[in-house]
């Protein structure tokens, strides 16, 4: 595990990079001063890709449930799945946390659930993202755990289930499909691509 969390944290130090080669001397003097206390922005500092498993992208489709980016995200076929890029927006080094906008909504008949405004927590192991939909407006929680890549091919990462996103999703469609630590996609943070 300790092998993944440098992986990741060598690509939001490549963030941060990013971001004080971009700025102005000043700017940058200022920025590296308050780095600890508040988000790092720039308006565009790459994207994080997200690859969803293949047997839950066979589940999603088979249940007539529909995938669509909201929020400046893009998705596109990957590898006989599904793969959405999520921009970066910001950074906070001294909690090793990567901010980003937009999101994916999931929509089978009159149900739906979006997932949006994602922060990857390294120091925690987990990633956020606010939920809406027809669970209700929920907000901010926990909806992946963290863990090191089965699928190096489709990530640098794993991102397993949390108990509140399963019973999310298992509540928005009126299915049991889906269970903490189920492995849900893989990530892999790309500061400096483009979407």
């Amino acid at each position: 595990m300790k092998r993944v969390l440098a992986a990741v944290a060598v690509s939001l130090i490549a963030v941060t990079g990013l971001v004080a080669t971009s700025t102005t001397p000043a700017a940058a003097h200022g920025a590296h001063a308050h780095a600890h206390a508040h988000w790092g922005q720039q308006s565009r500092v790459g994207y994080t890709q997200v690859v969803v498993a293949p047997p839950v992208y066979a589940l999603v489709a088979s249940a007539g449930i529909t995938p669509a980016p909201v929020g400046g995200a893009t998705a596109f076929p990957y590898k006989g799945t599904l793969a959405a890029r999520f921009p970066i927006t910001g950074y906070r080094f001294s909690a090793l946390q990567i901010r980003h906008s937009g999101g994916i909504s999931l929509t089978a008949g009159p149900a739906t659930i979006s997932l949006s405004d994602f922060t990857i927590d390294l120091s925690r192991l987990r990633v956020s993202g606010v939920v809406a939909g027809t669970v209700g407006n929920v907000g901010r929680v926990d909806l992946f755990k963290i863990r090191r890549s089965d699928r190096p091919d489709l990530g640098l990462v794993r991102l397993t289930l949390t108990s509140t996103a399963a019973g999310a999703l298992n509540a928005t469609f009126g299915v049991s499909a889906f269970a903490e630590n189920g492995t849900f996609g893989y990530a892999t943070p790309r500061p400096f691509g483009r979407l």
